[in-house]
């Protein structure tokens, strides 16, 4: 058995003792414990608390190994299959709503004097983070992901470069020229919460909790994406890469009649010794340039490859560089950058966390989830934003 599956049989083993544990307590609860009732009360507390630290110990090595894995098989991270002689369990595989059902079971776990939770919800919810990753388009589209424990983190950046000249032997060196300040990011709390009835929850189970799961998944990766694009700082978020001082700007007179606006935008980027990997635009936008022909009369895209029909599909690139789509970019707004000159900033991992104390008088659980992240440019000349204009 693989660590996946000891911990999963471990949680199994846990929970049996847990209801006998139960069941045990309503039926001796009004008198006292028999010696032999003392003592098979000791030995279920003491198979909890076993069960527990293997489960959480085996789930340890299981992130471990699938981490290991995926930094050894560049084949994972590019989508492909992988096949083994004896199939193993990633816990990147076990679907969200999976997740967040072994969660609520864990929530609702005993706890005594003898035995304490040996981790919680968020801690078996860990890889929900890179759940989430897909869902955003910023992460996707190729920024550097900063993780931080850090109430602020702060960047060096270099506002002017050492001052360098040609000496004779024995000379002074030159000196000087050299500037820099620190950018100081503050991650903000994005999260999305409800409460669930519990005849949905016991009855339901992880295939009820899957559309559940993805629903919380997709508002918090939204908010992100939200705020990543377009922030302003208002309302408690932070300043997105289309607002952050200092980008760089291209203004397209008229709309997009063809790729030239496009062209002075990824050559404004490699003046500062950038180079263009990402375009975020708006669907309609995007849909707008896919409507432009080769030439007039033509029935071919213009976007299409040279060799390509009409009928042939479109890689959504531009001059070659991935576009991503967001319904959160204005229609007259279009980002061009370098993915690695910008980070997304990470003080907490988001995870699922669940309670019945909340909803204890009305017979739910409540389901939550919380991630702590922002944007920073510490290069913002690595951005460029064109602008449709009249």
């Amino acid at each position: 058995m693989n660590h996946a599956e000891i911990a999963t049989t471990a949680l199994e083993k846990r929970e049996r003792a847990g209801k006998e544990l139960r069941e045990f307590a309503t039926n001796t609860q009004d008198r006292t414990l028999t010696p032999a009732e003392r003592k098979r009360e000791t030995e279920l507390l003491d198979e909890i608390a076993e069960n527990d630290e293997m489960a959480k110990r085996h789930i340890s090595a299981a992130a471990l190994e699938d981490d290991a894995m995926r930094v050894n098989t560049p084949l994972k991270t590019l989508g492909a299959k992988r096949n083994f002689d004896s199939p193993r369990e990633s816990l990147n595989r076990v679907s969200a709503g999976e997740l967040m059902s072994r969660s609520i079971q864990m929530a609702r776990g005993i706890t005594t004097a003898g035995t304490g939770k040996a981790f919680s919800p968020e801690e078996m919810a860990k890889k929900f983070v890179d759940l989430l990753a897909p869902g955003s388009v910023v992460m996707a589209s190729g920024v550097t992901r900063v993780q931080t424990n850090a109430e602020t983190y702060s960047f060096p950046v270099i506002r002017s470069d050492f001052t360098a000249g040609f000496v004779g032997e024995l000379d002074d060196l030159p000196t000087g020229g050299f500037g820099a300040e620190p950018l100081k990011v503050t991650p903000r709390k994005i999260a999305a919460a409800d409460m669930l009835a519990n005849e949905l929850v016991q009855d339901g189970g992880s295939a009820f909790m899957d559309p559940v799961a993805k629903s919380l998944m997709r508002s918090v990766s939204l908010g992100f994406d939200r705020e990543a694009l377009i922030g302003t700082g208002a309302n408690k978020g932070f300043v997105g890469i289309a607002n952050t001082p200092g980008i760089q700007t291209h203004e397209a007179k008229g709309g997009f009649k063809d790729l030239d606006a496009f062209v002075a935008a990824f050559g404004k980027l490699e003046a500062v010794n950038s180079k263009a990997t990402a375009v975020v635009m708006h669907p309609t936008t995007w849909a707008g340039l896919m409507a432009l022909r080769e030439a007039s009369g033509s029935l071919k895209p213009l976007l299409s490859e040279s060799a390509g029909s009409p009928t042939a599909g479109i890689q959504r690139t531009i001059l070659g560089v991935p576009v991503w789509i967001s319904p959160f970019m204005p229609g007259t707004d279009v980002l061009t950058y370098e993915a690695d000159q910008i980070c997304a900033i990470w003080r907490k991992d988001a995870g699922f966390q669940v309670s019945d104390q909340f909803g204890f008088l009305k017979d739910g659980t409540a389901v939550r989830a919380i991630a702590r992240a922002a944007i920073a440019v510490p290069n913002a000349s690595a951005v460029c934003k064109i602008t449709v204009t009249a």
